[in-house]
């Protein structure tokens, strides 16, 4: 004889078959991400490197440099690489977890909005810049005045 499902929403058997605690599971719990830097001055640099933990080795030989000619520490930024992340996060994820004043989309595909407490720059890859001398020069114009 095949057994049927017992289904019922009477409050008085249910009470009596539902003996144990029941807990509400919060499904709202965020990711987290692996990011590089300690996000002290809330910039965000957001990369799209699938092939690299953050970036080519020489992408990141530039990438360093900047901060050193803007007078930033790893301490001061945080780094992300949404091209290893699946599945990748979206603008107001991140930036529910790093807060930024100031995202920087190098090479990345995000349409992160821009509000009255985060100014976005949309820009290119390292390596798209060290391909293309006008995107150098473009990049270093803006962010030199964007993060001061």
């Amino acid at each position: 004889m095949g057994s049927s499902p017992l289904n019922t929403d009477d409050p008085l058997a249910l009470r009596c078959l539902m003996t144990e605690a029941i807990f509400p599971i919060d499904e709202t719990s965020e990711r987290t991400y692996p990011f590089y830097g300690g996000n002290k001055r809330r910039y965000l640099f957001i990369t799209n490197e699938p092939r690299h933990q953050w970036m080519s080795p020489e992408a990141w030989d530039a990438f360093t440099k900047t901060l050193a000619a803007l007078k930033l520490s790893v301490d001061d930024i945080a780094l992300i690489n949404v091209g290893t992340l699946s599945p990748p996060p979206q603008p107001a994820e991140l930036g529910g977890i790093f807060n930024p004043r100031v995202v920087v989309l190098l090479g990345a595909a995000l349409q992160w909005p821009e509000t009255s407490e985060i100014t976005v720059y949309n820009g290119y890859s390292f390596d798209d810049m060290l391909a293309d001398a006008d995107k150098k020069r473009m990049f270093w114009n803006t962010i030199k005045t964007l993060l001061v």
